[in-house]
């Protein structure tokens, strides 16, 4: 679109603006339009080189699937820079001539939001990026939330501001400078997936029936985008919003069942944080392990839970069933409770290719997990004693690379 109808839309909008002034309503900052901004964006490591052999599958493909994007814009840089104009596009990764201001900007792109981005209208950005996105509405069908870096650039008048390739935008786009390459996105979960259980070869005889896996210590929250960028963009909530709860638990919320790795009075139970299948029997010969073309056991959607915290407040995945020693003693409830991607737990960790080294839980990144049952757990979930009764190995993993079950014997 020619530059010349922005300038003759900002004169309507003006004009309307004037002719509906209220000495009641506080005023807004008012831009007039005198640029064009457009841009590209890829979703992080989407276009990484899968294991040999190894397809993508639709589970994949739909953790990868951008279907809205909102592009923010901000007059000005810092924590006071004024929101300007916002554009969301569907279904694509193209956002192209939203109309701007000319001058120093700040730009935040967001994916599968679930907030309607008029809620940012003559909001600072250091108050756009209090927001929080809800655990719940991390899908699959309404797609994993992203976000870009908070973006500082310059925007040139009477220009098609460009990040990404100009020929990849439909129509004239001359004059135009490019700004950047394509604007990546960063999905704000991490990924937590059981991948085999088994019993130790030191223990023949024995017997474990899983009947429960469910996570703990799980934040409901996370912010929408971050200052920082990558490795260190965190988007970690501290609170939640007013009414609600920080702390979810696939079970065993109660305030009667804090132990050491639990100290939170103000949890939550949220059915999709556990998993129960019919009762599985695992032996030293019949080791369940993920089945092929499949991820894991069981998979879990979490949020960042990075920062310092009271002792054990770290996220959690704890296995739940019934032991049975070689000697046929039948001890019901048993517990073994993992910190995850904890260094403090004698745990084997490993980071992939290309993944910087950090602890506990950090978006973006799966955290593979593979357990070696020893003997008997304990009584309680959150028990730190069921240490001693397994071995754990973590293979902290990038996005989109597919890690081999863990052998600990």
């Amino acid at each position: 679109m020619k530059l010349r109808n922005y300038f003759l839309l900002s004169i309507v909008v003006g004009a309307a603006v004037a002719c509906s002034s209220n000495e009641d309503i506080p005023e807004e900052h008012v831009f007039t339009p005198n640029a064009t901004l457009s841009l590209a964006t890829g979703v992080y490591g989407d276009g990484r080189t899968k294991a040999v052999g190894i397809d993508v599958t639709e589970e994949e493909k739909k953790e990868n699937k951008i279907h809205t994007l909102d592009v923010l814009v901000f007059s000005g840089t810092g924590d006071d820079a004024v929101y300007q104009t916002q554009r969301r596009a569907n279904e694509t990764t193209l956002v192209p001539d939203i109309a701007v201001e000319a001058g120093s900007a700040t730009i935040v792109v967001l994916a599968n939001s679930s907030i309607d981005p008029k809620a940012f209208v003559g909001k600072k950005l250091s108050q756009v990026l209090e927001y929080t996105h809800s655990l719940k509405d991390e899908t699959l069908d309404r797609g994993l939330s992203m976000s870009s870096k908070v973006i500082e650039t310059n925007l040139t008048i009477d220009t098609h501001n460009i990040f990404g390739d100009a020929n990849s935008f439909v129509g004239n786009h001359s004059p135009n400078e490019i700004k950047g390459g394509k604007i990546e996105l960063y999905r704000h979960v991490a990924q937590v997936n059981l991948k085999s259980v088994k019993i130790s070869t030191t223990n023949t005889g024995a017997t474990f029936q899983l009947e429960e896996v469910f996570m703990a210590n799980v934040k409901g929250y996370s912010h929408i985008a971050s200052k920082k960028e990558y490795p260190n963009n965190w988007v970690e909530a501290n609170a939640a919003p007013s009414g609600e709860k920080l702390w979810w638990y696939g079970d065993y919320f109660e305030d009667d069942w804090n132990g050491e790795y639990k100290i939170t009075k103000d949890g939550v139970m949220i059915n999709f944080l556990a998993w129960t299948p019919e009762t599985i029997e695992i032996t030293k010969d019949a080791v369940l392990e993920t089945e092929n073309g499949k991820r894991a056991v069981a998979s879990f959607y979490v949020y960042e839970n990075l920062k310092e915290t009271p002792v054990g407040q770290r996220t959690l995945l704890v296995l739940k069933g019934t032991y049975i020693d070689n000697n046929g003693k039948v001890e019901k409830d048993r517990f073994y409770t993992i910190s995850v991607n904890d260094p403090n737990r004698g745990y084997t960790l490993t980071e992939g290719e290309d993944v910087p080294k950090h602890s506990f839980v950090k978006r973006n990144y799966r955290y593979n997990i593979s357990l070696t049952i020893k003997s008997s757990g304990s009584d309680r979930p959150y028990d730190p004693a069921s240490e001693a009764c397994m071995d754990v190995a973590v293979t902290v993993a990038d996005w989109d690379v597919i890690e081999q079950n863990e052998d600990l014997d």
